[in-house]
């Protein structure tokens, strides 16, 4: 028989999530009804390697898998309520939580399509965007900001574990300059000065430089312990996944974007001379 694997704790900080703890369930009910993953597969007539994957927390899966399950093990709905709340806390996470998720990555390798990523902000440059998106009570913009300073404090700073930051801006976010000169010219500077920091790689894509593999704006976080992640987000929605094959296809993407993208030297050059005509225009 088949020995059920206990799923790693997800997400990095070494805590057991709902997502691990439903997968924990679903593996330690096969070794409780002696159930093979064959056996389990011809029973519920879902895939052995789906399953698989969903007693070692690879995948979430579905609610229909959850309520199948619940069924044939006669649990009533506790795999219900759990496959709830790991959707639940997905959500949160994505909404919230890459701020935590950022301060434990080793790694955080990020595609901006859209806008300058948060991590690249400049302050004057972020309170106009986050101004924009609504009105924020002063006492409420100067704590988001503040929690932005400290998110982008880990790029610069001597940090543990030490950080390594890779972006790629789509050229079009450079097109996108706010309504002050001087706080355009600011958050280049700001740009400038984070791309030849050590620990920071900026590669700029060239709008000529063909069909783009990713349609969103993209993080992928890989840590010291626990899975790698991937977040896509919008500007509404966000999807959070440790999931290795998804995570995997999302990061092929990535690197082929960044093949086609200026070399850190030559986007080091680019916002140099982008930095002179800006100068050039607000004073002509």
């Amino acid at each position: 028989m088949t020995k059920p694997r206990t799923p790693a704790p997800l997400f990095a900080n070494g805590e057991m999530t709902a997502r691990a703890l439903y997968a924990h369930q679903l593996a330690a009910l096969r070794a409780k009804a002696g159930l093979t993953l064959t056996e389990l597969s011809d029973q519920c007539h879902y895939e052995q390697s789906y399953l698989h994957r969903l007693e070692t927390g690879g995948r979430l899966g579905t609610l229909d898998v959850a309520v199948a399950l619940d069924r044939l093990y006669d649990t009533g709905d506790l795999l219900v309520r759990l496959w709830h709340l790991a959707k639940r806390e997905a959500k949160q996470l994505a909404a919230g939580g890459i701020a935590s998720l950022e301060a434990t990555a080793t790694t955080i390798q990020e595609y901006a399509l859209t806008a300058i990523p948060d991590l690249l902000l400049a302050p004057a440059y972020a309170k106009e965007q986050l101004a924009a998106t609504g009105p924020h009570h002063l006492r409420a913009l100067d704590a988001r900001l503040e929690e932005l300073r400290l998110r982008q404090a880990r790029l610069t700073a001597t940090a543990s574990p030490p950080v390594h930051y890779r972006a790629i801006l789509d050229e079009i976010v450079l097109q996108h300059a706010v309504h002050h000169p001087t706080t355009w010219a600011d958050q280049l500077d700001h740009l400038i000065t984070a791309a030849q920091h050590p620990a920071v790689a900026l590669h700029i894509l060239p709008l000529g430089s063909g069909p783009r593999v990713l349609h969103g704006p993209l993080q992928l976080l890989s840590f010291r312990v626990g899975r790698p992640l991937a977040h896509a987000h919008s500007t509404l929605t966000g999807h959070l996944t440790d999931d290795p094959d998804d995570v995997e296809q999302l990061r092929q993407s990535y690197d082929n974007l960044r093949d086609t993208a200026l070399t850190p030297t030559q986007t080091l050059t680019h916002l140099h001379a982008l930095r002179t005509t800006t100068v050039t225009t607000s004073t002509s």
